[in-house]
């Protein structure tokens, strides 16, 4: 269903919707509850025995009370075995579910990477990394912006941006991409003639050195070699007061505090001054802004989607950076860190820094997957399994977060006003307010953590930041709304 929450991670290996958690946690409630009070009444049925109210000459109503409490104290047995075994039955389903979908992610991934090394070992190194081919490659990538494929903007009915929408927010095709994603390095060391069983040693599952941030970093290398993926220093060039009275309050509050754009801000950065200890803050980190692989002005681009992927440094992490140090944070300061689409990605690379006292993380729609979050670090990602966008970074790796996702159009009819419409916010909106009011223990745990880090603020300012690079030309359809 659309509405269904799959909540993961957090640790544990089960995989399961709110609801099964909720009813798990329940029978696990009930079941305690009907041994507590089955040890009160055999605490009271000890103290009053039949044959001391026979000995006494007790009433019959006192004798009838007496077998009362035995036959109670069999039901509440009774009822004690019944709910621990639905509970662990539901348990079991979640953790037998959560095995066979690692598994089988294993084995798609160990497939990909053997047809991806014999893709790679096929072609040559030229015909891989040649400046013709990157220039390909930004000719089709500016061909789809053209087209409205990516454009944040409204698509006209007769574009046939419909079909396209289709293809995008099919699961079948997300999955495949998050594959093709995890695959890439394979294929690029097997092109520079390394042995496929070197380059699974070094790769993903051996050593770690390739991987989806090699991949990254070598494309990166390749464009700039035509002007395209080439980073610069970014620099503060604008900031406002944002209206604000107290802290946020649940997942859509603090969704919706994501700069969206419209002011060309791409950080907000809130402060709260309490009572006792330090000041406290928390950033708000907006998405994609452009997509063209030439770096422009605008440091929320594809060139920082890459340096992104490849590890921390790009456009955006250094426009956070800059925000953090401009509102007054230093290296001590509690920091809770917001990021929405790339902005995901981005405080995911400030908290694997440790350049900052990151004490939560949360991301949604955000490419994080294979950017190593640390695991003691409060952390929920959320991500639509139709969004093709977090599927770009990848198998998700962060198993100690908190996983939270949800299939927006299953048994829906999906809209064409836009593109890639599993990845609008507002559908991400939708998907905060259902986390707002899920029951289970691994969502409202995670919300009250991160409620509880502005109580006791005796007052909140907000700033918004705009940032722009530095010794870069404008480039075409600047700033339209961040996605």
């Amino acid at each position: 269903m659309a509405d269904d929450l799959i909540i993961s991670g957090g640790g544990s290996t089960a995989v399961a919707t709110d609801e099964l958690f909720t009813a798990a946690q329940l029978f696990d409630r009930l079941w305690l509850e009907s041994a507590a009070l089955r040890r009160e009444l055999g605490a009271i049925d000890r103290i009053v025995t039949m044959n001391g109210l026979m000995t006494g000459q007790a009433p019959d109503a006192a004798a009838r009370a007496e077998r009362d409490i035995d036959q109670a104290m069999i039901v509440l047995g009774e009822l004690e075995v019944e709910a621990r075994g639905i509970g662990w039955a539901l348990v079991g389903s979640a953790d037998a579910y959560g095995f066979i979908e690692r598994f089988i992610g294993e084995m798609g991934l160990a497939i990909a990477g053997k047809g991806s090394a014999f893709l790679g070992a096929a072609a040559a190194v030229a015909a891989l990394t040649s400046p013709l081919t990157v220039i390909g490659a930004y000719l089709t990538i500016r061909g789809l912006v053209d087209a409205h494929l990516f454009d944040s903007g409204a698509i006209a009915p007769d574009t046939g941006s419909h079909q396209y929408n289709e293809l995008l927010t099919n699961p079948l095709v997300v999955n495949a991409v998050r594959m093709a994603a995890m695959s890439l390095d394979d294929a690029m060391v097997s092109a520079a003639g390394v042995p496929y069983p070197v380059a699974q040693l070094l790769g993903d599952n051996g050593l770690g050195i390739t991987g989806l941030a090699f991949a990254s970093a070598a494309l990166m290398g390749a464009g700039a070699s035509v002007g395209l993926f080439t980073e610069t220093p970014v620099r503060l060039v604008g900031q406002h007061p944002v209206a604000v009275s107290a802290p946020p309050a649940g997942f859509s509050e603090r969704l919706s505090r994501i700069p969206s754009g419209a002011d060309g801000s791409q950080v907000v950065v809130e402060k709260y001054t309490m009572a006792q200890g330090p000041d406290r803050y928390a950033v708000y980190v907006s998405g994609t802004a452009t997509f063209s692989p030439q770096a422009g002005t605008e440091p929320f681009d594809m060139t920082s989607n890459m340096a992104n992927t490849a590890g921390p440094g790009g456009g955006s992490y250094e426009s956070v950076v800059q925000a953090m140090r401009a509102a007054g944070a230093d290296e001590s300061s509690p920091v809770q860190l917001v990021g929405y689409s790339q902005g995901g990605a981005t405080v995911a690379r400030v908290a694997e820094s440790g350049g900052f006292n990151v004490v939560a993380v949360t991301s949604f729609g955000g490419p994080t997957g294979q950017i190593p979050i640390p695991e003691n670090l409060p952390t929920v990602l959320v991500e639509h399994t139709d969004d093709i966008v977090p599927a770009l970074g990848g198998r998700q790796a962060n198993h100690q977060a908190l996983i939270v996702e949800r299939n927006v159009f299953a048994g829906r009819e999906i809209p064409s006003e836009f593109a890639v419409p599993a990845h609008h916010l507002q559908y991400y909106q939708d998907t905060a307010r259902l986390m707002d009011a899920a029951t289970s223990d691994q969502i409202t745990t995670a919300a009250a953590g991160l409620d509880e880090f502005g109580t006791g603020a005796t007052s909140v300012t907000s700033t918004a930041y705009i940032f722009e690079r530095v010794g870069a030309q404008p480039a075409d359809g600047a700033r339209s709304g961040a996605r």
